[in-house]
């Protein structure tokens, strides 16, 4: 696979036709659009399984959340729609306009963040007891290092649940036993046909907690 000027191995090369209403998976995958494949890219393409996310999460009516990676705002938008408050942040600048539509409607309660999540200021806007909710890349390296990332960059991120690779999961719990920072535990499992491109290995969603 060709590699774009950034660097980005891609899978694909366009966005889908202007004017759709509301951009999906299914609709990326149709218009070809370019994955970066490198970097573990992938969309969910079932707002039932956003639903599904958002019970495990088991959030309070005044929880705020953190998404990592929001890509067309599937999951962000489910929970916005469920009167929580939300910061989504995408690194993928292509998206911007896409995650924006979804959000925008939410007014206040949603925000957007068009970056690298390690070059937020995660403090800024954040409130104590805040929940990371996302589904991390399918790159299970990197999905180690940016997990690890927002729990070291704030203390207002008190827990969390993610969609990870069944290798991020298990480099955790063999931290877990050498004095590691954060706990992760398996509360459910979840297809990789609920994500395109399908995910190469199998994925858990599981609960983060900090080691006490």
């Amino acid at each position: 696979m060709p590699a774009s000027a950034t660097g980005h191995t891609h899978q694909r090369a366009r966005m889908p036709s202007a004017g759709e209403s509301r951009v999906t998976a299914d609709l990326l995958a149709e218009a070809g659009f370019d994955v970066c494949t490198d970097l573990g890219q992938h969309f969910l393409r079932s707002q039932d399984a956003a639903y599904r996310l958002l019970d495990c999460a088991d959030l309070g009516d005044e929880d705020q959340v953190l998404e990592v990676g929001a890509g067309l705002g599937t999951l962000s938008g489910t929970v916005a729609e469920s009167g929580r408050r939300i910061w989504a942040v995408e690194k993928d600048q292509r998206l911007g306009s896409i995650l924006q539509d979804v959000l925008d409607r939410f007014g206040p309660r949603a925000r957007v963040s068009i970056s690298d999540v390690r070059d937020v200021d995660l403090d800024e806007g954040l409130v104590a007891g805040t929940v990371l909710l996302a589904i991390m890349p399918f790159d299970w390296e990197l999905s180690v290092v940016l997990t690890r990332h927002v729990f070291a960059s704030t203390p207002k991120v008190e827990r969390g649940l993610v969609v990870v690779p069944s290798r991020t999961l298990e480099q955790y719990q063999a931290a877990g036993e050498e004095g590691g920072t954060l706990r992760l535990r398996e509360v459910d499992g979840i297809s990789r046909s609920e994500f395109w491109p399908k995910a190469p290995e199998a994925l858990r969603v599981v609960s983060i907690e900090r080691c006490r």
